[in-house]
Parts: structure tokens; C-alpha cells; sequence
């Protein structure tokens, strides 16, 4: 009986031991951040001396907008106003930030923006001569 007693035991510790085990692998799934869906406008106009002109778009989810000039002419080298404003989705209204200093080719502003109607600005910032008209392209890149 004894003998019984610790066969019974021998195997129930088999079968225990037997059930901790796993022969499938185990595997960790990293969750991944979804990349954001961006668009890129671009908007080309001109401005003269002390001129403003803006262009309205639509920010559809929070994420980070990118402004900048992508042309400059006659003269691609001059610096004008960008800015980016409060929109009622086609009037441009309070200016939310600016660069007096915007240059072709480079990034004017740049900042994370919730969803929205705003409007890029492009204006004179004291660097159009009389009698001058510039025209430009600006890009605004946004979720």
C-alpha cells in the first residue's frame, strides 16, 4: 500500500510539473504610435508695399504644422511676413504668431496646432519697395 501511495504521489507531481510547461512560444507585441496622415497646401499670391494677403486652411486632427516660403520673386532672396491666423474657415482674423523675417526655402513656423480653420498670412514686413509687387509661394504642411 505503501508503494501505492507513493507511486500516486510521483505522478501526480509529473503531471504537475508537465502542465507548467509550454512548448509554444511566447511573443510580445509592441504597440506602435500611427503615424499621422499629413496634407500640404500651397498657396501662391503677391504682396506689395505694406500689403497683407492670406490663404485659409483646415487642421484636421492635433498634430504639428510647418510653414514656410517656397518662392520669392523678383528678388528670391527677400524676406517677408508669415504668420499664421484664426480663420472662420474664409476670413483671416487674429494673428497667432509670426516671422517678419520669413526667407525662401526655409521653415517659417512650425508648432503643434489643434483641429481647426486657420489661415497662413503673408505680408510686407518693411522689405517691399515702392512700386514693387512680389509674388511667392508659401507651403503649409498639417495633419
Amino acid at each position: 500500500m505503501r508503494h501505492y501511495v507513493l507511486l500516486s504521489f510521483a505522478i501526480a507531481i509529473a503531471l504537475a510539473v508537465a502542465g507548467c510547461t509550454s512548448n509554444t512560444a511566447s511573443s510580445t507585441t509592441i504597440p506602435t504610435t500611427p503615424t499621422a496622415v499629413t496634407s500640404t497646401d500651397a498657396f501662391s499670391g503677391t504682396v506689395g508695399p505694406s500689403g497683407t494677403t492670406g490663404f485659409p486652411f483646415t487642421v484636421s486632427t492635433t498634430g504639428t504644422v510647418t510653414i514656410g516660403l517656397t518662392s520669392v520673386a523678383p528678388l528670391s532672396t527677400m524676406a517677408l511676413g508669415v504668420g499664421i491666423a484664426t480663420s472662420d474657415g474664409t476670413t483671416c482674423g487674429s494673428q497667432i504668431s509670426k516671422n517678419d523675417n520669413a526667407r525662401s526655402g526655409t521653415s517659417a513656423l512650425a508648432g503643434t496646432a489643434t483641429s481647426g480653420s486657420y489661415c497662413v498670412v503673408v505680408y510686407d514686413s518693411g522689405n517691399v519697395p515702392d512700386g514693387w509687387s512680389v509674388s511667392f509661394t508659401v507651403q503649409v504642411v498639417h495633419p
